[in-house]
């Protein structure tokens, strides 16, 4: 079925769990078939329809919200940042239940460090949200939350933990490259940044960049 319809709707992941008992039904066959022809039909007549608009710029002008700021949401995510990292939320728009990132970078980042030394942390919260560490949530905070807690504290967001997650190497670069500037802007002290990543270059981070985003040279 999302084979069928791929080039013509886009289904938020969460908007399938609902339907996806369909994989086990003797007619999911059926199902796609008649599905697919009836968002051919819909196509059709919705294409017919603002064809008899007249004027698109006026209908555009015309309607409740901006086009281009729902664009600009569809591509771009919903605007949340992770509560410990500040990467943004990916999931396309705003109908999504849950916040989630698969690129999650260095805490120090976002200007977290240790209450104790105030050294920046170079941890990623996919390590961490699996680890018997804890965090304050905020700094005023006289108590520390388990890491392995953090859906009590922030419902709206997903972490998927793998202890064998690392930053990528263009965020790597960055913290290395800009872990002095951070520290002196908020008041820390410089984290401990592995050999391995000062020995990274832009070259390297570039390459690391296009990768994430799957660009092509």
């Amino acid at each position: 079925m999302c084979y069928a319809l791929g080039e013509k709707l886009v289904f938020p992941k969460d908007g399938l769990d609902s339907i996806m008992t369909l994989n086990y039904s003797e007619k999911t066959e059926e199902f796609a078939d008649y599905l697919t022809d009836y968002v051919s039909e819909m196509e059709q007549s919705l294409a017919a329809e603002y064809d008899k608009g007249g004027d698109i710029e006026k209908r555009l002008r015309s309607l409740p919200f901006k086009p281009q700021d729902k664009m600009f949401t569809s591509l771009f995510g919903c605007g949340e940042v992770c509560p410990f990292c500040h990467a943004s939320c990916e999931a396309g728009g705003k109908e999504h239940t849950k916040h989630f990132t698969s690129i999650h970078r260095s805490k120090g980042l976002s200007a977290w460090r240790c209450r104790e030394t105030k050294v920046l942390t170079i941890d990623i919260c996919s390590s961490l949200v699996i680890s018997g560490r804890s965090f304050y949530i905020s700094s005023t905070a006289k108590e520390p939350y388990p890491y392995k807690d953090y859906q009590k504290y922030y419902p709206d967001w997903n972490i998927d933990g793998d202890s064998s997650m690392e930053a990528s190497d263009y965020w790597k670069y960055v913290m290395a490259t800009f872990n002095e500037r951070i520290a002196k802007d908020t008041d820390a002290l410089p984290a401990d940044i592995p050999e391995d990543w000062k020995a990274l270059t832009p070259e390297d981070a570039l390459k690391s960049l296009k990768k994430s985003f799957n660009i092509e040279d």
